[in-house]
């Protein structure tokens, strides 16, 4: 979480205020074999908003919920003058997760493609 110092008023003692991100795509649910969206609708949303955010260099969140609680969220954030894409790989809740900057996000036929995330390798999700 980032923090900024800010004065209001006629009172000259800074105050902590929170800068949070500006956006949260939502959360993809996945289920069956092999695993699709739970709400295909849902998750086209919620890819196009990531992808869109990605390309406008946006501070926002994505949360995919695999089968076998396995567990990935996205985010995108600035570093100094560039974009960064990050990838948290969560493969079971008593473990800490996994985490890696990752090349790029788009949206293209109804598919979202996050690529280069180092050895995590690429997320595809056609809903």
């Amino acid at each position: 979480m980032l923090f900024g110092l800010g004065a209001c008023g006629e009172n000259d003692t800074p105050t902590l205020t929170a800068v949070l991100p500006t956006a949260n795509c939502g959360e993809i649910v996945l289920g069956g074999d092999p695993p699709r969206a739970t709400d295909k609708g849902a998750a086209r949303t919620a890819s196009s908003c990531f992808a869109q955010a990605f390309q406008n260099c946006a501070l926002t969140a994505l949360t995919i919920q695999e089968p076998n609680n396995v567990t990935r969220q996205f985010s995108i954030a600035r570093n100094g003058a560039t974009c960064a894409l990050r990838q948290a790989f969560q493969a079971d809740a008593n473990s800490p997760p996994a985490v890696v900057d990752c090349a790029a996000a788009r949206f293209e036929n109804n598919t979202l493609v996050i690529e280069g995330c180092s050895h995590l390798g690429d997320f595809i999700l056609t809903p």
